[in-house]
């Protein structure tokens, strides 16, 4: 595997990942990017949306100009704007009422669509103190009760944090079908922190506790924006960093933004370049998978297990590129006593 800039990072995270036996001093917040990863439970069941896709549909619904006009091109151009997500919402609430807004959601989300997918259970077979996700799907929920090394409560409401213990899943913005509101709307971002506190505070307790990791955020996600602001905010200069990881794509410029962000960026793209992978699903797919897997070979060897090694690591899926494997073990895996003499 050919050297890239941002491994000492991912040392970083699987060393507080695995400092502990039950669970490690990581943390890890989900992105809508991951939900992309899911499998459909039937052929006509449309991909899981991302910022773009619910701008172009809100912009659809608010009426756009007749189709080829020079009116229509540039409006959904300017859906690919994910920060025109939220005003849009905002707009679609005040034409059509929150309820109408929270069942057009769930028709864009068809939550039942979906099963979990090849990346659900190695997360949540990590080690991680919580699990947060500003994600409105249960695949998360439905995938822990096959994790047999971890039970997770589940936190869907702020009424529930007190009676959950570690490792926690955190439904930050809501969660289909039933339990909204659902954080969608700029009015809903500007009093997230008054009417969520307690989430609010969760959420920054785990980042001073621990190393804390984003997955499946894009750098213009309105929830990456929010959420990153919230804690230069209230934390100020003594807010550890924070990591965001996946193919990136970004500049020197875009780095040193988020550098200013006090986000520490972890790029797979020259991991995963085009040349080797060139469908960009997949391309994120295994960029997310080689970071897991790479976690997980973080593991120390258990000397309470039998073998002594361990269970062996999760292999990779066969379209890893050859060259580019997960990081190897930074400890040397014993092999077990013989028997006999």
């Amino acid at each position: 595997m050919e050297p890239f800039a941002d491994r000492e990072y991912v040392e970083v995270i699987r060393r507080a990942l695995w400092c502990r036996r039950e669970f490690g001093r990581a943390a890890v917040m989900i992105g809508a990017g991951f939900s992309r990863n899911a499998d459909p439970v039937r052929d006509s069941a449309q991909p899981l949306p991302l910022w773009p896709d619910l701008t172009r549909g809100l912009v659809e619904r608010l009426g756009l100009p007749p189709p080829n006009t020079e009116e229509r091109k540039a409006a959904l151009a300017r859906a690919q704007e994910t920060s025109r997500a939220l005003r849009l919402a905002e707009e679609f609430e005040a034409a059509f009422g929150r309820h109408q807004l929270d069942e057009w959601l769930r028709g864009q989300i068809i939550d039942q669509d979906h099963q979990p997918g090849g990346l659900h259970l190695p997360l949540l077979r990590l080690p991680w103190a919580d699990i947060f996700t500003t994600n409105y799907d249960t695949l998360l929920e439905r995938t822990a009760p096959h994790i047999v090394e971890r039970s997770y409560d589940i936190v869907r409401m702020p009424q529930d944090v007190a009676a959950a213990m570690r490792p926690r899943i955190i439904k930050l913005h809501g969660s289909l079908p039933s339990n909204p509101p659902f954080i969608f709307t700029e009015e809903d971002f500007r009093t997230y922190p008054r009417r969520f506190a307690a989430f609010m505070n969760l959420a920054q307790q785990a980042i001073m506790e621990n190393v804390f990791c984003l997955i499946g955020f894009s750098g213009d996600d309105p929830n990456f924006l929010y959420w990153t602001g919230w804690v230069r905010d209230n934390l100020g200069d003594s807010a550890p960093p924070i990591y965001v990881c996946g193919l990136l794509n970004l500049t020197n410029s875009q780095r040193r933004v988020l550098d200013h962000r006090n986000v520490t960026p972890i790029d797979l793209s020259p991991l995963f370049p085009r040349s080797k992978v060139a469908d960009d699903k997949l391309r994120h797919r295994l960029a997310i998978e080689w970071f897991l897997l790479s976690l997980e070979r973080g593991r120390p060897p258990d000397r309470f297990s039998w073998p002594l090694a361990g269970p062996p690591f999760t292999p990779p899926s066969p379209e890893m590129p050859l060259d580019t494997p997960p990081l190897e073990s930074p400890y040397p895996q014993p092999q077990p006593e013989p028997w006999y003499p």
